[in-house]
């Protein structure tokens, strides 16, 4: 799962590369669905359901995940407009990269 999620990040790579921001974000979430589809068979109590989307907003509504994650979930969630922009600053691929290194970190690989 680990090599499958960063490969979806060079993806998006490519994609903010030419121009394709709505690809970029994409990749960011699909990146985080394999990380957090991984780490949820070690939580299996947990029903985060069996989407990019409905992960991440499961996520951010969790107590036991740190802030810096569920912040990041969040602007991966937001809203965009024609321009596939939320109104932040931040690069939804280095969103995607903080959550998938959290939750294919191994000491987060356990049943909590």
């Amino acid at each position: 799962m680990y090599t499958t999620a960063h490969a979806e990040i060079q993806v998006g790579e490519i994609a903010k590369q030419t121009g394709n921001l709505g690809k970029a974000r994409v990749c960011a979430r699909r990146g985080c669905f394999f990380a957090i589809s991984l780490w949820l068979e070690f939580n299996p109590k947990k029903d985060w359901g069996d989407s990019a989307m409905s992960m991440l907003t499961h996520l951010q509504e969790d107590e036991s995940i740190p802030k810096n994650i569920k912040d990041a979930a969040e602007r991966l969630t937001k809203k965009v407009d024609q321009n596939f922009e939320t109104g932040t600053e931040i690069d939804p691929l280095r969103d995607g990269e903080t959550i998938i290194e959290y939750f294919l970190d191994k000491k987060n690989l356990k049943e909590m």
